[in-house]
């Protein structure tokens, strides 16, 4: 089945704003599981596997952040989710272990019995206010439109670009039958007919994850990431979601921040290296 025609205007938002919406951690965590647990299986070769408040997943693209387990419980069983590390670790590919603060005591000694190494921490944050996005999106020669799955290439070319990593992650990670699943849309900024930002948003029930926001170097500092992802936030509220969340960069948090994001909790994650690069 195909999306519905994206929809952004002020009144689909203000649907949004006189709705009372209160996303807490919990909620928030669950919706991280949640969405990996149908983004993944959408890749070719991708798949998960949940187990004792923890999610194994897999894309097969070899960057730690891209496969690994994401524990929501703060009573997680080591031993299940070590049993799920395994599994991922099986395949060879550099992976993650992400986990929510109630869990960091066991997480860690289990991430260091790995000899895995932390990185810096995600923060977890939410959207439940939509006022400033009609804002964010008026920026002065910027035009955003929705690509259609065969413009793929050009999501992943700019958003390489924009990570300054290789083009063929990205080419792995964001295929045509991605763009075609159900829930998911897909951004290209331009300015006079030039690219210059990219994002991506993918809606599931009562709301809209965001990813692979990013704006190459030399156009950034113009409001084209924020309206970016201001736009996709809208469309997802104007397609029936009613809240937004995004695991959000050092670098990225503050301009989220002035979207209206607010930080619910800090994730620690932890990295293996892996075996393989295949």
């Amino acid at each position: 089945m195909h999306r519905s025609k994206p929809r952004h205007r002020s009144k689909d938002v203000g649907m949004a704003e006189n709705s009372t919406v209160t996303v807490d951690s919990a909620v928030a965590a669950g919706a991280v599981l949640e969405t990996w647990g149908h983004f993944m299986p959408a890749l070719e070769g991708g798949w998960v596997r949940a187990k004792g408040g923890g999610l194994a997943a897999v894309t097969r693209v070899p960057a730690p952040p891209l496969n690994g387990v994401w524990v929501a419980g703060a009573d997680a069983d080591p031993q299940h989710i070590a049993d799920l590390l395994d599994e991922v670790a099986a395949t060879g590919l550099p992976h993650c272990l992400q986990f929510r603060p109630g869990a960091v005591e066991r997480m860690t000694k289990l991430a260091l019995s790995r000899s895995m190494t932390r990185e810096e921490d995600i923060p977890l944050m939410a959207l439940d206010d939509a006022g400033q996005l009609d804002a964010a999106q008026a920026v002065s020669g910027l035009t955003i439109r929705e690509l259609s799955p065969k413009e793929a290439p050009a999501h992943a070319r700019l958003a390489a670009a924009g990570f300054e990593l290789p083009v063929e992650m990205f080419l792995q990670l964001t295929t045509p039958a991605l763009l075609a699943a159900p829930g998911v849309r897909c951004y290209l900024g331009e300015v006079e007919g030039q690219p210059v930002t990219t994002g991506l948003g993918f809606t599931i029930g009562s709301y809209v994850a965001i990813f692979n926001i990013a704006t190459p170097p030399g156009h950034r500092r113009h409001g084209y990431g924020a309206a970016v992802t201001a736009r996709a936030v809208a469309d997802g509220l104007g397609a029936g979601a009613s809240w937004s969340w995004l695991q959000a960069s050092a670098a990225g948090q503050p301009v989220y921040e002035r979207l209206g994001f607010r930080t619910v909790e800090t994730w620690q994650c932890w990295i293996a290296a892996g075996k393989t690069h295949k």
